[in-house]
């Protein structure tokens, strides 16, 4: 600046450079505001005849802002603000101009507002992972034990007959005996259960979540179908529904008829129950689930009678939704007012081919199109053995049922 006179505009101009050049990442963009103020408050009162000394007196006022800049390395929590010196320097400044005659201009420069990026919203921070849609989950085939095959067809042997004839005789009297046994053997075939989707291979490639989340959606279609399948059948897979008897108040091995006082699901999984055992002899089959739509368990947690109180007594109902000694599992495969009671040791799950994963493009046009097929394959089946088949019991109509067993 040594050997050159500068006018007062010039010199407000090269002030205005350098004080952009010295307050990077250092000034907000509230203080720059504050000080454009505070220097328009001084337009129009320079003159000529004092550029020299308003000239230094910014020269002054731009080394405290180098100053500054230098502070706030050093100590930045102490530092002043660029708007603070400026005040301390305004009287300095304010009084040269006043004695001249000229006018100093400022031309206030170009300022980018939020509203200059178009979407803002492309450039937020993305959260990661996926929420996904509500799906039920699997409790139902996790109740049972999975047994490894190795073919497609599978046999077992049980009782087809049984006669027990043992007498009671005197000394050494003669005695007859029917007692007999004769046996059977069962085929049960493996099932499949399938699912695929076809994505394009340039989805995986571009968008890295992609693939894992296909892969978990078939798997996942293929584990509800599984357990749907178990449950309420529609094909060749072994279902409970198909093999569960039908609760009958009126049975002769076990009446429940009229039997009790303000009857609820307490006493009403517990006539079942009661028949389960009694048809296993009191020896073979002890109910252990209850598996019921989950909207019928919280009005039946909520019963009362005519004077206000709960009907369900501490004794019949422990923690963790154990009901008369079963374990309470809802899903909603159940259709509301039906509900099962079943021992659940008396199934297992057939495992001749895990949930497993394939991917092909040779399927249709998919070399083509560059199209990738994701399938997933189990092969399984649902065994109960005959015999045991009578440890299944299901309330097609838990009102009716209700209504039977209440004494009048």
């Amino acid at each position: 600046m040594e050997g050159k006179e500068f006018t007062p505009q010039e010199v407000i101009e090269k002030f205005e450079n350098k004080i952009s050049e010295a307050t990077k990442g250092l000034v907000s963009s509230d203080e720059m505001t504050q000080l454009k103020s505070e220097l328009s408050e001084i337009k129009g009162l320079a003159e000529k005849d004092n550029a020299e000394e308003l000239k230094l007196k910014f020269v002054e006022l731009e080394s405290a802002v180098a100053g500054l800049k230098e502070l706030n390395k050093e100590t930045p929590a102490k530092k002043k603000s660029l708007i603070d010196l400026l005040k301390e320097k305004a009287n300095q400044i304010t009084d040269v101009v006043k004695s001249g005659k000229g006018k100093v201009e400022i031309a206030l420069k170009a300022q980018q507002n939020p509203s200059d990026i178009g979407d803002r919203d492309d450039y937020a921070t993305f959260l990661a992972g996926t929420i996904k849609k509500p799906v039920r989950a699997t409790r139902i085939i996790d109740l049972f034990r999975r047994v490894s095959v190795s073919t497609e067809y599978v046999k077992y042997r049980e009782q087809n007959a049984v006669t027990r004839d043992a007498k009671v005789v005197v000394a050494c009297a003669t005695s007859t005996s029917d007692t007999k046994t004769t046996w059977v053997n069962r085929t049960v075939q493996i099932q499949k259960i399938r699912d695929f989707v076809d994505i394009c291979i340039d989805m995986i490639d571009d968008y890295s979540f992609v693939a894992s989340e296909v892969e978990q959606l078939v798997n996942e279609s293929v584990k509800l179908k599984e357990e749907a399948e178990i449950l309420l059948g529609s094909g060749n897979i072994l279902s409970i529904d198909g093999i569960a008897s039908e609760f009958d108040p009126a049975n002769v091995l076990a009446p429940f008829s009229n039997a009790f006082q303000s009857a609820t699901l307490a006493e009403l999984t517990a006539a079942m129950k009661a028949q389960i055992f009694t048809f296993g002899q009191e020896n073979s089959w002890d109910a252990d689930t209850i598996v019921m739509n989950y909207n019928d368990f919280v009005k039946f947690m909520h019963q009362k009678n005519s004077e206000g109180d709960y009907l369900l007594p501490n004794f019949v109902m422990a923690g963790d939704g154990i009901l008369n000694g079963m374990k309470i599992v809802t899903s909603p495969l159940v259709t509301a007012n039906t509900l099962y009671v079943f021992d659940s040791s008396k199934g297992e799950i057939l495992d001749r081919q895990g949930a497993t994963l394939e991917m092909s493009y040779e399927n249709n046009d998919n070399f083509e199109h560059e199209i990738v097929t994701l399938k997933v394959v189990e092969r399984l089946q649902f065994h109960v053995a005959q015999i045991n088949q009578d440890a299944f019991m299901k309330c097609t109509d838990i009102a009716t049922a209700l209504t039977a067993i209440t004494a009048p």
